[in-house]
C-alpha cells in the first residue's frame, strides 16, 4: 500500500464521478486524499439489449474514464491516474439503474423484495495512467468488476417501503436504496464485498490501482511484456474476483 501512496501522494488522483460514496471510499479505506472530482459528461445509453450485465457495466465505465481522460489531460495539470466506476443492481437478468421516478423507485424495491432470488450487484472500475513514453494510445487502460449477492429482507412493508421512496435518501442509487444509510434496513444479508454495494469495491479497486502503475511502469521503462501481468491476475483470480 505504501509503494502507491508514496508514487500518487505528489500528484493528481482524478475521481471521473460526482458520487460523494465513491470518494468516500478512496478517502477512508484506501487513504487517498488529493482527488479531484471530475463528472464524466457520457451519456450512459449504451444499449442494454446487445450487451450482457458484465459488458455493459464495464463499456459504460471505460466510456466515463476515457471522457475524462481526454478532458484532463490537456489540462494543466494533468492526471496522475483517472479511475472510474459504475454500478448496476441485476434481478432475474434485469439491470436495474437509478429509479425513474418516486412510482418506478417503489416498484424497483417491492420487485427486489417479491423476487424469488437475491438479486446481483456488480461495479465496473477503469483506471487510466498516462505514460510518459510515446507509446500508442498514450496511456494504460485497466478494468475490474466486482459482484455482490444481496438478499432483501422479504418481511419489510409496502408502508416502509413507501416511507424509504418518500426520505428521498436513494433517488441517486443504482436498484433504488444506499446500503450506507437506512437502505440497510432492507437488507437480510449480503454475500461479497459490502463497499461494492455502496459503488466502489474497496480491495478489487486498490490492487487495480496497484497494477496499472506496475503495467505503466514497465511501459515507460521499456519492460513491456515482462509475464508480470500475467502473475497480478493470477494472484486475482485465486481472490475469486472476476477480471476482463
Amino acid at each position: 500500500m505504501n509503494n502507491i501512496h508514496n508514487q500518487l501522494s505528489q500528484g493528481r488522483i482524478v475521481l471521473a464521478s460526482g458520487s460523494p460514496r465513491r470518494k468516500q471510499i478512496l478517502e477512508e479505506q484506501l487513504g487517498f486524499k488529493n482527488i479531484s472530482v471530475v463528472p464524466s459528461k457520457f451519456k450512459e445509453d449504451l444499449s442494454k439489449d446487445t450487451r450482457s450485465p458484465f459488458q455493459y457495466v464495464m463499456d459504460t465505465a471505460t466510456e466515463k474514464a476515457l471522457d475524462v481522460y481526454r478532458s484532463e489531460i490537456e489540462s494543466e495539470r494533468e492526471p496522475s491516474i483517472v479511475l472510474a466506476a459504475d454500478t448496476v443492481v441485476v434481478s432475474v437478468e434485469q439491470i436495474l439503474e437509478k429509479p425513474k421516478s418516486p412510482y418506478h423507485h417503489l416498484e424497483m424495491l417491492k420487485h427486489l423484495r417479491d423476487s424469488p432470488f437475491p438479486h446481483k450487484v456488480f461495479t465496473a472500475v477503469v483506471a487510466i495512467v498516462p505514460l510518459e513514453v510515446p507509446i500508442t494510445p498514450g496511456y494504460a487502460l485497466e478494468t475490474y468488476i466486482e459482484e455482490s449477492i444481496v438478499n432483501f429482507d422479504k418481511t419489510i412493508s409496502n408502508e416502509f417501503l413507501q416511507s424509504y421512496v418518500d426520505s428521498g435518501e436513494a433517488t441517486d442509487a443504482a436498484g433504488g436504496y444506499k446500503i450506507q444509510g437506512r437502505g440497510a434496513l432492507l437488507i437480510k444479508s449480503i454475500e461479497g464485498d459490502f463497499f461494492n454495494v455502496m459503488g466502489l469495491p474497496a480491495n478489487g479497486t486498490h490492487k487495480l490501482i496497484e497494477r496499472v502503475i506496475k503495467i505503466a511502469d514497465n511501459e515507460n521503462a521499456g519492460g513491456a511484456g515482462s509475464g508480470d501481468e500475467d502473475e497480478d491476475e493470477d494472484e486475482e483470480e485465486e481472490d475469486g474476483r472476476r477480471l476482463l
